[in-house]
């Protein structure tokens, strides 16, 4: 049985998968990171390895140039989210293909690290769920990374070790979910905190190809934002 809405999904996960591989392979995988030509990780001691800076850096780097290299292709343009912060949107940028709104969220994960929280379950519910008429698709895209001595470079740079991807609407949430417990609000509530996918949830937890929908997601969004 053909699903149309995920040989879409299909294709848009491929095609800016190949964009941020093309991006990154233009600086040989290694990023170097600089202030007023200052290399920030050639102290060894530096803070910025142990923190969560440099997935930020890789983030704001890797949708800056997706506006741009999108573009230039012209199949389709990738647009940042507006007002974009860290708790205003459930994603990073978005593009529109054939009548389908792709949401992108791009993740960055250091080298044996984790990285498995999607979204603040109340921001994911308003973002996939408002504007029901308007077909969407939320895709998740992972960029591993370590920092490593560059002999091209010969300096201390962030190595890029990889790009991979999946949708929302591939997983399967019918025996439940898992979310954190972070919360912002004096008062605890449960939709606060962020749905959590793991690479063992996710092998685990796969839609067959012919149920995948934005309405099966919807359902289960919808679902979890409004229970206790």
């Amino acid at each position: 049985m053909s699903n149309s809405y995920f040989q879409k999904c299909v294709y848009l996960k491929k095609e800016i998968i190949n964009y941020i591989i093309t991006i990154f392979r233009v600086y040989d995988d290694e990023l170097v990171l600089k202030l007023e030509d200052y290399n920030l990780l050639k102290n060894r001691h530096n803070c910025l390895e142990s923190s969560t800076a440099p997935g930020f850096i890789i983030e704001e780097f890797i949708v800056s140039k997706l506006e741009k290299y999108s573009k230039k292709e012209n199949i389709f343009c990738i647009n940042r989210a507006k007002d974009n912060t860290a708790t205003n949107h459930s994603y990073d940028c978005y593009t529109e293909f054939k009548n389908l709104l792709c949401m992108i969220n791009i993740k960055v994960q250091k080298d044996k690290g984790q990285n498995n929280a999607i979204s603040a379950i109340n921001i994911l519910h308003r973002d996939y769920c408002s504007n029901p008429s308007q077909e969407k698709a939320y895709l998740i895209i992972k960029i591993h990374y370590t920092f490593n001595n560059s002999n091209s470079k010969n300096e201390r740079v962030l190595s890029i070790l990889g790009v991979d991807g999946y949708f929302l609407e591939e997983v399967d949430f019918s025996d439940g979910h898992k979310q954190d417990s972070r919360n912002w609000s004096k008062e605890f509530k449960a939709q606060s905190g962020r749905l959590l996918i793991n690479d063992s949830f996710r092998n685990k937890n796969k839609c067959d190809i012919t149920q995948i929908s934005y309405q099966k997601t919807f359902d289960f969004i919808k679902q979890i934002a409004h229970s206790e």
